[in-house]
């Protein structure tokens, strides 16, 4: 069953890690189509431009040299000699054709080098008007060739200037054509570099994409792992939050890292607490079947019968409590607890609390003070408010010192009914002082010397007090005493406790 299982969770993996490398890679494909597209037809069209300059510069430059020229020699007739010679001469050293056109779009000449009758050209309307309009021309498609006999794709460059003649400057254009075999050559070698640099970053996006996914879900699977063996309830090994830090799954690994340690501490304090609980509920009842035995069969003495009925009776009251705890405890938790409020004195319910612990208190010698005050009438839940007595009482008992004092103190004051109960004694530390409600936390006092408490008692005596909208606070000096302070604020008791 367990090749099976693992093959699948191999399969499972391969298929988040492929699925997520398809996607990061059609993302990163798109950018690159985008940025390399972007970064090529830049290149292009600035080294277009470039060579448009460098190849039909020859035109502007001889268009404003025989302007200069016919201006200084005004009676000379350049068509006859100068012009053909210059542009014959220019032709052949810029490997480019040029032409001479008059205004009405007649062709005057053609350099040699074009192969071409000057009587078998005319400029077409479009390039004269755009001339007119502009003064300049400029193109690379065929309908802007001269010469259409020609079949490769040309650039072509025209420019207006001005000669004189009889007394008048009188408009032609110049024309120049270059081949463009060089301006396609780099076009070519520059696409092949874009393919070849487009396919190197794409592999290299892609190695870099896969490793990021496949490293991406080794710390997925660790993280899994780890929740897995949660989820089972073996909590001996941690996540290794770490090698997490700087990734996506950096939160959630310390979060299921702060999972894994609570559910731990819980799982610890739930084992301590079933065992503690079958300890405290075997010990009375053991007491109890003892005595009930020992009646029944005869074996203790009718004298005694009173007495141990006594202890069996404060047993069976030890185990009420108990249950009616983890009952509570049970509610707390899920707020389903009912109130009822109703007048009872304050002082009746410590006095018979404390008559549940006679027997302990006679035998370490132990002194009660308090009980004797001016009775205190409260407005509360009396049995969730006979727990908290109890529970104070319990741990006065416990904690107070052989031959010392536990003092009760009951008050009336303008706001509130106050509560105390003081006992002397080791007392608690300041470092422990405010854990001790926490639930099944034990001080190391108090491990030593309660041996089967539950570490329940205070937390359920909290939870009773912010159920009365009350205050419960600790005093404790080391060595010296620990006093626990309830104040119950004043209220209206119900209509039927009036009447």
């Amino acid at each position: 069953m367990e090749k099976p299982e693992q093959s699948r969770k191999g399969k499972h993996c391969w298929r988040r890690i492929w699925r997520k490398f398809f996607i990061w890679m059609l993302l990163v494909t798109f950018l690159l189509i985008v940025t390399v597209l972007s970064l090529s037809g830049y290149a292009i069209s600035k080294y277009k431009q470039d060579y448009y300059g460098s190849c039909l510069r020859s035109c502007d430059i001889m268009a404003e040299e025989f302007t200069e020229y016919s201006r200084q020699n005004p009676r000379e007739d350049l068509l006859r000699d100068y012009i053909p010679k210059n542009m014959d001469k220019i032709a052949q050293q810029t490997d480019a054709f040029l032409y001479l056109f008059n205004q009405d779009g007649d062709c005057i000449y053609a350099s040699e080098n074009s192969g071409i009758s000057a009587d078998e050209l005319k400029l077409s309307t479009e390039m004269r008007s755009g001339l007119q309009k502009d003064g300049e021309y400029m193109t690379d498609s065929n309908v802007g060739k001269i010469d259409h006999s020609a079949a490769e794709p040309m650039l072509t460059r025209g420019r207006t200037f001005y000669l004189v003649r009889n007394g008048e400057e009188v408009p032609y254009y110049m024309f120049a054509s270059s081949y463009t075999r060089q301006l396609n050559v780099y076009v070519t070698h520059m696409m092949l570099l874009v393919v070849i640099l487009f396919f190197v970053m794409l592999l290299l996006s892609g190695l870099l994409t896969f490793y990021g996914s496949w490293n991406s879900n080794r710390r997925l699977e660790q993280l899994e792992t780890a929740m897995r063996r949660y989820v089972q309830g073996d909590y001996s090994q941690s996540i290794d939050t770490d090698s997490f830090v700087g990734t996506e799954l950096e939160q959630v690994a310390s979060l299921a890292e702060q999972i894994g340690s609570q559910s731990d501490r819980a799982e610890e304090s739930s084992r301590q607490f079933v065992s503690n609980v079958s300890h405290e509920l075997r010990t009375p009842m053991t007491i109890i079947s003892g005595f009930v035995e020992g009646i029944l069969d005869g074996t203790v003495p009718k004298p005694k019968r009173m007495e141990y009925l006594s202890i069996v009776s404060q047993e069976v009251q030890r185990l009420k409590m108990l249950v009616t705890s983890m009952l509570n405890l049970t509610k707390f938790d899920a707020g389903t607890i009912q109130m009822n409020y109703r007048m009872f004195t304050l002082n009746d319910t410590a006095f018979r609390t404390i008559l549940m612990f006679e027997n302990r208190l006679e035998k370490r010698n132990i002194a009660v003070e308090g009980l004797d005050s001016p009775p205190v009438r409260v407005c509360a839940d009396p049995d969730l408010i006979g727990q908290v007595v109890y529970n104070l009482v319990e741990n006065a008992v416990k904690f107070v010192n052989d031959g010392g004092t536990i003092t009760f103190t009951f008050a009336d004051e303008e706001n509130d009914w106050v509560f105390a109960v003081r006992n002397t004694g080791k007392g608690i530390s300041k470092e422990e002082l405010p854990k001790i409600f926490e639930r099944f936390y034990k001080s190391d006092a108090s491990r030593s010397q309660d041996k089967t408490g539950l570490g329940l008692g205070l937390d359920i005596t909290k939870k009773i007090i912010h159920l009365h909208h009350a205050q419960i606070s600790v005093r404790s000096e080391e060595n010296a005493y620990t006093e626990f302070e309830v104040r119950l604020p004043h209220m209206e008791p119900p209509e039927q406790e009036n009447e």
